[in-house]
Parts: C-alpha cells; structure tokens; sequence
C-alpha cells in the first residue's frame, strides 16, 4: 500500500486554494482580475479654470457659496462647443476685441503686395521647378525615342545604358 499524504496533496491545494479565494468578494476579485472597470461618468466631469496669482498677497478667507466667475457653465461650454461662433462673440452679440484684431490683420495683409512670392506672377510653380535656369538641367524626355533607343540596345546585345538619352527641346519659359 501507497502512503496517503502523496495521493491526498493535490486534494489538499485545491482546497487550500478555494478557501483563500472565498475570502474576496465578487466584485473585489473582478476588479482584480480586471473583469469589471470603475471608470467615471462622463456627463458628471467638468473642467475647472487655470489656478491664477492674486493681485495682493493678502488673500481673502475663500466662502464654499462663492461663484467662481473664470469658470463658464457647462451650458455655455456645451453651446461653444455645438456653435463656436458663441465663442468669437462678446457677451451683448458684437464681436470680441480679439476677433476685430485678427479680422483687422487679415484685411491690412490682403491688401499689401505678396513679397513671399516664388516668382512672375501667372507663371506656373510646377514651370518653375522644371524649367529652372541653372546648368543645362530641366530637359524632357522624348519618350518615343527612348524607347526606340532601349529596343535598339536590346536588339544589339548592348547595356541600357550605352547612348544618349533623347530629349525635347523645351521653349524657354517667357520672362
């Protein structure tokens, strides 16, 4: 006959393991095990005002029935939110100073003269990339008659490479 202890072990852990795990509640050991999630409710979060220095050192006892007036409602963030022209506007329906500022930047910058620009004025940016004064770059290349180059060189037994490529002799672009 067999000693008992070695037969009856695994019995043992397997008990000795189940009364540890009835010691946890249901909903301790889920959140444990990462089945159930506690995250916060997303319609009870708001956003608090920036903390800012006051303008003396002497500060005032703070009351808990003080309104805070940096913080905006949720009703006026929310309607922000769905219409941001309520933001650009002040408070009685005119615009803001900021905005009268940007809208007054914009209109003085239409006007004025373009000193960015790249080059004549009318003469295309892709004309300029590939028709730019410089060495004897800016060529295009005959299609028809590379191919009939590299079909030639094929035919010969000759490299890819041997000869010239053909271009098109583009017209100077007008200045």
């Amino acid at each position: 006959m067999a000693p008992l202890f070695p037969r009856l072990l695994p019995f043992a852990l397997l008990l000795s393991g189940g009364v540890l795990l009835a010691g946890c509640s249901g909903s301790d050991l889920n959140r444990a095990f990462g089945l159930e999630r506690d995250s916060p409710d997303e319609y009870t979060v708001t956003t608090r005002a920036p903390l800012s220095m006051p303008p003396t050192q002497e500060l005032a006892v703070p009351h808990s029935d003080a309104s805070r007036p940096q913080d905006e409602s949720p009703r006026l963030q929310a309607l922000e939110t769905l219409s941001p022209n309520v933001a650009l506007q002040g408070a009685d329906g005119t615009p803001s100073a900021g905005q009268a500022a940007l809208v007054n930047e914009a209109d003085a910058a239409s006007q004025s003269s373009d000193k960015g620009e790249l080059g004549q004025a009318g003469q295309g940016f892709i004309n300029q990339l590939m028709f730019w004064n410089g060495g004897g770059a800016g060529g295009e290349v005959d299609g028809d008659a590379e191919n009939r180059r590299l079909r030639q060189n094929a035919a010969l037994g000759n490299s890819p490479t041997q000869g010239a490529t053909p271009t098109v002799k583009s017209k100077a672009p007008s200045k």
